[in-house]
Protein backbone atom coordinates (compact mmCIF):
# COMPACT_ATOMS: atom_id res chain seq x y z
CA UNK A 1 0.00 0.00 0.00
CA UNK A 2 1.36 3.53 -0.53
CA UNK A 3 1.70 5.78 1.97
CA UNK A 4 -1.16 8.14 1.92
CA UNK A 5 -0.66 11.30 4.45
CA UNK A 6 -3.34 13.66 3.50
CA UNK A 7 -1.83 17.26 4.26
CA UNK A 8 -3.21 20.29 2.94
CA UNK A 9 -2.43 24.03 2.97
CA UNK A 10 -6.04 24.89 4.04
CA UNK A 11 -6.50 25.77 7.39
CA UNK A 12 -8.79 22.84 9.09
CA UNK A 13 -11.39 25.82 10.27
CA UNK A 14 -11.44 26.42 6.12
CA UNK A 15 -12.29 23.14 5.43
CA UNK A 16 -15.62 22.02 4.71
CA UNK A 17 -17.41 19.65 6.83
CA UNK A 18 -17.55 16.17 6.29
CA UNK A 19 -21.65 16.80 5.26
CA UNK A 20 -20.97 20.53 3.47
CA UNK A 21 -18.18 18.29 1.23
CA UNK A 22 -20.76 15.95 0.06
CA UNK A 23 -23.34 18.40 -0.63
CA UNK A 24 -20.92 20.19 -2.64
CA UNK A 25 -19.87 17.18 -5.03
CA UNK A 26 -23.27 17.09 -5.13
CA UNK A 27 -24.17 19.86 -6.17
CA UNK A 28 -20.75 19.89 -8.54
CA UNK A 29 -22.01 16.19 -10.41
CA UNK A 30 -25.96 17.52 -10.28
CA UNK A 31 -24.55 20.06 -12.82
CA UNK A 32 -23.11 17.61 -15.65
CA UNK A 33 -24.93 17.99 -18.86
CA UNK A 34 -24.30 14.24 -19.32
CA UNK A 35 -22.59 11.15 -17.59
CA UNK A 36 -24.26 12.24 -14.25
CA UNK A 37 -24.50 10.23 -11.17
CA UNK A 38 -28.35 10.19 -9.46
CA UNK A 39 -28.68 13.23 -7.59
CA UNK A 40 -31.99 12.51 -6.49
CA UNK A 41 -32.87 12.63 -3.17
CA UNK A 42 -33.84 8.71 -3.51
CA UNK A 43 -30.17 8.32 -4.10
CA UNK A 44 -27.97 5.86 -1.92
CA UNK A 45 -24.79 8.08 -2.12
CA UNK A 46 -25.33 10.00 0.76
CA UNK A 47 -26.09 6.55 2.97
CA UNK A 48 -22.22 5.55 1.66
CA UNK A 49 -20.87 8.60 2.39
CA UNK A 50 -22.22 8.73 6.02
CA UNK A 51 -21.38 5.26 6.87
CA UNK A 52 -17.60 6.10 5.33
CA UNK A 53 -17.65 9.21 8.01
CA UNK A 54 -19.24 7.32 10.43
CA UNK A 55 -16.01 4.42 9.88
CA UNK A 56 -13.69 7.64 10.42
CA UNK A 57 -15.09 8.49 13.89
CA UNK A 58 -14.45 4.80 14.97
CA UNK A 59 -18.03 4.20 16.05
CA UNK A 60 -18.30 1.54 13.85
CA UNK A 61 -15.79 0.08 16.37
CA UNK A 62 -17.14 1.12 19.77
CA UNK A 63 -20.95 1.15 18.58
CA UNK A 64 -21.11 4.33 21.66
CA UNK A 65 -20.04 7.45 20.03
CA UNK A 66 -17.15 9.33 18.23
CA UNK A 67 -14.06 8.42 20.08
CA UNK A 68 -11.95 11.09 20.97
CA UNK A 69 -8.78 9.26 21.05
CA UNK A 70 -9.45 7.86 17.26
CA UNK A 71 -11.88 9.82 15.45
CA UNK A 72 -10.14 11.48 12.61
CA UNK A 73 -12.20 14.43 10.14
CA UNK A 74 -12.32 13.22 6.65
CA UNK A 75 -9.43 15.50 5.38
CA UNK A 76 -6.85 13.13 7.39
CA UNK A 77 -8.43 9.73 6.27
CA UNK A 78 -5.43 7.61 4.55
CA UNK A 79 -5.79 4.36 2.24
CA UNK A 80 -5.23 2.30 5.20
CA UNK A 81 -8.92 3.87 6.31
CA UNK A 82 -9.85 3.16 2.74
CA UNK A 83 -8.76 0.05 2.74
CA UNK A 84 -10.70 -1.41 6.21
CA UNK A 85 -14.02 0.04 5.35
CA UNK A 86 -14.23 -2.08 2.04
CA UNK A 87 -13.18 -4.98 3.60
CA UNK A 88 -15.57 -7.36 3.58
CA UNK A 89 -16.78 -9.38 7.24
CA UNK A 90 -18.55 -11.82 7.64
CA UNK A 91 -22.50 -11.32 8.02
CA UNK A 92 -22.11 -7.11 6.86
CA UNK A 93 -24.78 -5.64 5.36
CA UNK A 94 -24.65 -3.19 2.47
CA UNK A 95 -24.49 1.00 3.68
CA UNK A 96 -27.11 1.83 1.51
CA UNK A 97 -29.07 -1.30 1.61
CA UNK A 98 -29.05 -2.73 5.14
CA UNK A 99 -31.19 -6.02 3.83
CA UNK A 100 -28.61 -6.85 1.44
CA UNK A 101 -25.08 -8.32 2.01
CA UNK A 102 -22.07 -6.55 0.59
CA UNK A 103 -20.35 -7.98 -2.58
CA UNK A 104 -17.48 -7.39 -4.64
CA UNK A 105 -19.73 -5.20 -6.71
CA UNK A 106 -21.13 -3.45 -4.22
CA UNK A 107 -17.05 -2.58 -2.51
CA UNK A 108 -16.02 -1.62 -5.93
CA UNK A 109 -18.68 1.17 -6.17
CA UNK A 110 -17.87 2.17 -2.98
CA UNK A 111 -14.34 2.85 -3.80
CA UNK A 112 -15.40 4.94 -6.61
CA UNK A 113 -17.73 7.13 -4.84
CA UNK A 114 -14.64 7.69 -2.15
CA UNK A 115 -12.58 8.22 -4.97
CA UNK A 116 -14.90 10.56 -7.21
CA UNK A 117 -15.83 12.78 -4.03
CA UNK A 118 -11.90 13.15 -2.98
CA UNK A 119 -11.13 14.22 -6.42
CA UNK A 120 -13.23 16.72 -6.19
CA UNK A 121 -11.87 18.35 -2.68
CA UNK A 122 -8.65 17.62 -4.51
CA UNK A 123 -9.59 19.76 -7.09
CA UNK A 124 -10.41 22.69 -4.40
CA UNK A 125 -6.92 22.17 -2.84
CA UNK A 126 -8.71 21.10 0.33
CA UNK A 127 -6.51 17.74 0.44
CA UNK A 128 -3.10 17.02 -1.13
CA UNK A 129 -3.86 13.54 -2.41
CA UNK A 130 -6.59 11.18 -2.67
CA UNK A 131 -6.81 8.80 -0.37
CA UNK A 132 -8.54 6.09 -2.08
CA UNK A 133 -6.18 6.08 -4.79
CA UNK A 134 -3.37 5.42 -2.69
CA UNK A 135 -4.48 1.58 -2.84
CA UNK A 136 -2.07 -0.64 -4.62
CA UNK A 137 -4.06 -1.97 -7.92
CA UNK A 138 -4.33 -5.76 -6.28
CA UNK A 139 -5.72 -4.38 -2.85
CA UNK A 140 -8.37 -2.88 -4.76
CA UNK A 141 -11.63 -4.04 -4.93
CA UNK A 142 -12.17 -6.07 -8.25
CA UNK A 143 -13.37 -4.31 -11.61
CA UNK A 144 -16.64 -5.88 -13.29
CA UNK A 145 -16.09 -7.93 -16.45
CA UNK A 146 -16.53 -5.10 -18.82
CA UNK A 147 -18.46 -6.98 -20.71
CA UNK A 148 -22.14 -5.14 -21.49
CA UNK A 149 -25.26 -6.99 -20.71
CA UNK A 150 -27.90 -7.87 -23.05
CA UNK A 151 -31.92 -9.61 -23.22
CA UNK A 152 -31.83 -12.78 -24.60
CA UNK A 153 -33.30 -12.60 -28.28
CA UNK A 154 -36.79 -14.61 -27.11
CA UNK A 155 -37.30 -12.22 -24.46
CA UNK A 156 -36.70 -8.96 -26.33
CA UNK A 157 -39.01 -10.00 -29.02
CA UNK A 158 -42.06 -10.46 -26.31
CA UNK A 159 -41.56 -7.02 -24.47
CA UNK A 160 -43.88 -5.17 -26.88
CA UNK A 161 -46.70 -7.37 -25.87
CA UNK A 162 -46.05 -5.96 -22.24
CA UNK A 163 -45.63 -2.68 -22.78
CA UNK A 164 -48.48 -0.27 -21.31
CA UNK A 165 -50.75 1.34 -23.11
CA UNK A 166 -51.14 5.60 -23.25
CA UNK A 167 -54.40 5.34 -21.32
CA UNK A 168 -53.30 7.43 -18.17
CA UNK A 169 -50.97 9.63 -17.00
CA UNK A 170 -48.65 7.34 -15.74
CA UNK A 171 -49.08 4.52 -18.47
CA UNK A 172 -48.25 6.86 -21.28
CA UNK A 173 -45.25 8.35 -19.58
CA UNK A 174 -43.70 4.96 -19.20
CA UNK A 175 -44.92 3.93 -22.71
CA UNK A 176 -42.40 6.71 -23.92
CA UNK A 177 -39.80 6.74 -22.09
CA UNK A 178 -39.61 2.74 -22.91
CA UNK A 179 -39.79 3.12 -26.66
CA UNK A 180 -37.65 5.68 -26.64
CA UNK A 181 -34.79 3.26 -24.99
CA UNK A 182 -36.54 -0.17 -26.93
CA UNK A 183 -37.04 1.48 -30.91
CA UNK A 184 -34.28 4.18 -30.90
CA UNK A 185 -31.78 3.15 -28.06
CA UNK A 186 -31.32 6.51 -26.36
CA UNK A 187 -28.99 6.64 -23.14
CA UNK A 188 -30.24 6.75 -20.23
CA UNK A 189 -29.26 9.77 -19.67
CA UNK A 190 -30.79 11.66 -22.69
CA UNK A 191 -33.54 10.11 -21.65
CA UNK A 192 -33.39 12.24 -18.45
CA UNK A 193 -32.32 15.18 -20.25
CA UNK A 194 -34.69 15.61 -23.37
CA UNK A 195 -36.96 18.92 -23.05
CA UNK A 196 -40.05 19.48 -25.39
CA UNK A 197 -37.86 21.83 -27.76
CA UNK A 198 -36.26 18.51 -28.64
CA UNK A 199 -38.85 17.34 -30.41
CA UNK A 200 -38.99 18.63 -34.03
CA UNK A 201 -42.21 18.68 -36.57
CA UNK A 202 -41.61 18.88 -40.68
CA UNK A 203 -41.32 22.13 -41.37
CA UNK A 204 -44.05 22.28 -43.64
CA UNK A 205 -46.57 20.79 -40.82
CA UNK A 206 -48.35 23.16 -37.66
CA UNK A 207 -47.63 22.96 -34.40
CA UNK A 208 -50.17 20.61 -33.89
CA UNK A 209 -48.71 17.53 -36.08
CA UNK A 210 -47.04 14.78 -34.18
CA UNK A 211 -43.07 14.91 -34.08
CA UNK A 212 -40.81 13.83 -36.54
CA UNK A 213 -37.16 14.29 -35.35
CA UNK A 214 -35.16 14.58 -32.14
CA UNK A 215 -32.43 16.44 -31.57
CA UNK A 216 -29.88 15.50 -29.13
CA UNK A 217 -27.61 17.70 -27.10
CA UNK A 218 -24.64 16.54 -25.21
CA UNK A 219 -21.22 17.55 -24.35
CA UNK A 220 -19.41 15.61 -27.09
CA UNK A 221 -19.49 16.44 -30.50
CA UNK A 222 -20.71 13.06 -31.06
CA UNK A 223 -23.98 13.07 -29.23
CA UNK A 224 -25.15 16.62 -31.52
CA UNK A 225 -27.17 14.72 -33.97
CA UNK A 226 -30.76 14.72 -34.90
CA UNK A 227 -32.67 11.55 -35.41
CA UNK A 228 -35.90 10.89 -37.46
CA UNK A 229 -38.39 9.29 -34.81
CA UNK A 230 -40.55 6.10 -35.93
CA UNK A 231 -44.46 6.34 -35.91
CA UNK A 232 -44.53 4.52 -32.49
CA UNK A 233 -42.08 6.49 -30.74
CA UNK A 234 -43.50 9.81 -32.10
CA UNK A 235 -47.31 9.11 -31.17
CA UNK A 236 -46.03 7.91 -27.58
CA UNK A 237 -44.66 11.17 -27.27
CA UNK A 238 -47.62 12.97 -28.44
CA UNK A 239 -50.20 11.00 -26.00
CA UNK A 240 -47.40 11.78 -23.11
CA UNK A 241 -47.83 15.31 -24.04
CA UNK A 242 -51.53 15.61 -23.59
CA UNK A 243 -52.12 13.94 -20.67
CA UNK A 244 -49.03 15.61 -19.12
CA UNK A 245 -50.32 18.78 -19.83
CA UNK A 246 -54.33 17.81 -18.64
CA UNK A 247 -52.42 16.67 -14.97
CA UNK A 248 -50.06 19.41 -14.46
CA UNK A 249 -51.28 22.12 -16.78
CA UNK A 250 -49.97 23.22 -20.05
CA UNK A 251 -47.03 25.03 -18.73
CA UNK A 252 -45.59 21.71 -18.23
CA UNK A 253 -44.92 21.08 -22.08
CA UNK A 254 -43.45 24.28 -22.82
CA UNK A 255 -40.64 24.27 -24.93
CA UNK A 256 -37.69 24.53 -22.41
CA UNK A 257 -39.73 22.22 -19.82
CA UNK A 258 -38.23 18.42 -19.46
CA UNK A 259 -40.27 15.84 -21.34
CA UNK A 260 -40.14 13.58 -18.40
CA UNK A 261 -39.81 14.42 -14.90
CA UNK A 262 -40.48 13.41 -11.54
CA UNK A 263 -43.72 13.79 -8.99
CA UNK A 264 -41.85 16.67 -7.28
CA UNK A 265 -41.24 18.73 -10.79
CA UNK A 266 -37.67 18.45 -11.10
CA UNK A 267 -35.77 15.87 -13.22
CA UNK A 268 -36.57 11.91 -13.57
CA UNK A 269 -34.64 10.43 -11.35
CA UNK A 270 -31.87 7.84 -12.34
CA UNK A 271 -34.09 5.14 -9.87
CA UNK A 272 -37.50 5.98 -11.29
CA UNK A 273 -35.83 5.23 -14.82
CA UNK A 274 -34.52 2.04 -14.08
CA UNK A 275 -37.74 0.97 -12.51
CA UNK A 276 -39.67 1.78 -15.46
CA UNK A 277 -37.68 -0.82 -17.35
CA UNK A 278 -36.84 -2.93 -14.65
CA UNK A 279 -40.48 -3.73 -14.44
CA UNK A 280 -41.38 -3.98 -18.04
CA UNK A 281 -38.52 -6.84 -18.66
CA UNK A 282 -39.36 -8.43 -15.11
CA UNK A 283 -42.99 -8.80 -16.33
CA UNK A 284 -42.06 -10.07 -19.44
CA UNK A 285 -39.50 -12.29 -18.19
CA UNK A 286 -41.99 -14.00 -15.52
CA UNK A 287 -44.80 -14.26 -18.71
CA UNK A 288 -42.02 -16.64 -20.68
CA UNK A 289 -43.23 -20.54 -20.28
CA UNK A 290 -40.94 -22.24 -17.90
CA UNK A 291 -40.44 -24.87 -21.27
CA UNK A 292 -38.72 -22.22 -23.36
CA UNK A 293 -35.95 -20.52 -23.26
CA UNK A 294 -36.08 -18.71 -20.26
CA UNK A 295 -32.71 -17.45 -18.97
CA UNK A 296 -32.04 -15.61 -16.12
CA UNK A 297 -31.41 -12.18 -15.58
CA UNK A 298 -28.34 -10.40 -15.32
CA UNK A 299 -29.43 -6.91 -15.95
CA UNK A 300 -32.84 -5.12 -16.19
CA UNK A 301 -32.27 -1.33 -15.94
CA UNK A 302 -32.45 1.12 -19.10
CA UNK A 303 -28.74 0.08 -20.39
CA UNK A 304 -29.51 -3.32 -21.52
CA UNK A 305 -32.36 -2.48 -23.67
CA UNK A 306 -30.01 0.61 -25.24
CA UNK A 307 -27.40 -2.29 -25.35
CA UNK A 308 -29.86 -4.89 -26.87
CA UNK A 309 -31.36 -2.04 -29.61
CA UNK A 310 -27.49 -1.90 -30.64
CA UNK A 311 -26.94 -5.33 -31.07
CA UNK A 312 -30.27 -6.42 -32.65
CA UNK A 313 -29.05 -3.49 -35.52
CA UNK A 314 -26.20 -4.88 -35.72
CA UNK A 315 -27.15 -8.24 -36.35
CA UNK A 316 -29.62 -6.86 -38.93
CA UNK A 317 -27.09 -6.24 -41.03
CA UNK A 318 -27.26 -2.37 -40.20
CA UNK A 319 -23.89 -0.84 -40.65
CA UNK A 320 -21.81 -0.30 -38.13
CA UNK A 321 -20.59 3.53 -38.95
CA UNK A 322 -24.45 4.31 -39.22
CA UNK A 323 -24.97 2.72 -35.66
CA UNK A 324 -22.42 4.88 -34.19
CA UNK A 325 -24.23 7.80 -35.71
CA UNK A 326 -26.94 6.93 -34.26
CA UNK A 327 -26.64 6.40 -30.82
CA UNK A 328 -24.02 8.91 -30.41
CA UNK A 329 -20.50 8.15 -29.77
CA UNK A 330 -17.29 8.70 -31.43
CA UNK A 331 -16.26 5.50 -33.24
CA UNK A 332 -16.57 2.00 -32.83
CA UNK A 333 -14.28 1.18 -29.64
CA UNK A 334 -17.50 2.14 -28.23
CA UNK A 335 -19.30 -1.37 -29.30
CA UNK A 336 -16.43 -3.24 -27.85
CA UNK A 337 -17.96 -4.22 -24.92
CA UNK A 338 -21.27 -5.95 -26.96
CA UNK A 339 -18.59 -7.70 -29.46
CA UNK A 340 -18.84 -11.18 -27.65
CA UNK A 341 -22.78 -11.20 -28.69
CA UNK A 342 -22.11 -10.84 -32.34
Amino acid sequence: MKPSSIQTSTPSSDLPSGPDLFSDWLAHEGSKSWDALDTSPEGSYEKVWQAWLWHLSDQQESGTGPSSSHAKPWHEATAVDVQRFLRIREGQRAHHHPDRQISPVTRRRYWRLLERIYDHALEHGWIAANPATGLEPAERPPAEDGKGHCLPPLLWQSLPRHFPTADGYQNARDRAIILLLYEMALAPEEVRTLLWKDLRAAPDEGATALPRFLHIEGGRAAQQRRLELPGSVAQALADWRRYSAAQRGPAVTADEQAVFYSRRGGPLSVRMLFHVASQIIQRAHQAQAEGSQKYPLQRVGPQVLRNTAIVQWLRAGVPELEVIARIGVDSGRALRHLQHYL
